[in-house]
């Protein structure tokens, strides 16, 4: 079934009346990675100022650029002419995941905090769904139920959190995936990671602070771009590194 765009449109605003009634966001900070996604991060940035409009007027956006080499930096500095509430950050040359990602945790300033990447593989109105899960949780994580990767990314996934609960007790299924919290949580622990472990480290580290964490369905879109580097050996590599060693940190 078809549904028209005033259909979708009145059906998100239903949705951020409900966001609004259960739990009210009091301010948020989007942080969005992005890497060679010039056809998708504009569209994502567009799309979340007008969501985030409609149910969070006290708003951030920060979008870093690691070292893309399309035109993602310009395309985010055209949406930030427009918007002030959209905040840059530069890497000359690329970074990777884990160190972007980490610096992005850290660097915005409102109450909350909720991550999407540059590839439009998630829409922004899943802030929508993962707002609920605030009231009576402090940390939630958007759980993929029908994940549109390759194989070798879901198997790599899923090896991953086997390894995740065996060595850390870890019981959640997708803690590479978005997220929402509350940023005093960054107050009381300390990120040590700099590989893309840093998202698994967050939840682990957020759990034995005491924090209460859950996950909620949300959907999965299809890859529009080929700018993420999480399937190639090194990062693979260098992560699953990470998983073994920093145990004795926790």
């Amino acid at each position: 079934m078809i549904q028209s765009a005033s259909n979708l449109r009145s059906r998100n605003n239903h949705e951020a009346r409900m966001t609004n009634s259960n739990h009210r966001l009091s301010s948020v900070s989007l942080i969005i990675p992005a890497y060679n996604d010039e056809t998708t991060v504009g569209r994502l940035i567009g799309d979340s100022a007008s969501l985030l409009e409609q149910i969070c007027p006290d708003y951030e956006i920060i979008v870093t650029n690691d070292g893309s080499k399309d035109k993602t930096l310009s395309v985010i500095r055209q949406m930030a002419g427009s918007n002030p509430h959209l905040r840059i950050i530069n890497h000359e040359m690329n970074q990777g995941f884990g160190r972007t990602i980490r610096e992005l945790y850290l660097a915005g300033t409102k109450d909350f905090i909720f991550s999407l990447p540059g590839d439009y593989q998630y829409a922004p109105k899943e802030l929508l769904k993962m707002a609920q899960g605030l009231s009576n949780y402090d940390f939630v994580i958007g759980l993929r139920v029908k994940r549109n990767d390759p194989w070798r990314r879901k198997l790599q996934s899923k090896v991953y959190n086997l390894m995740l609960r065996l060595l850390y007790g870890h019981k959640h299924k997708d803690v590479n995936s978005i997220k929402l919290f509350r940023r005093a949580i960054l107050d009381k622990i300390q990120l040590k990671s700099q590989t893309a472990f840093v998202d698994a480290e967050l939840c682990i580290r957020c759990e034995k602070a005491g924090f209460k964490v859950i996950e909620i369905p949300i959907e999965h879109l299809p890859r529009l771009t080929q700018g993420a580097s999480g399937g190639k050996f090194s990062v693979i590599s260098e992560t699953f590194a990470d998983l073994l060693t920093m145990r004795s940190t926790f």
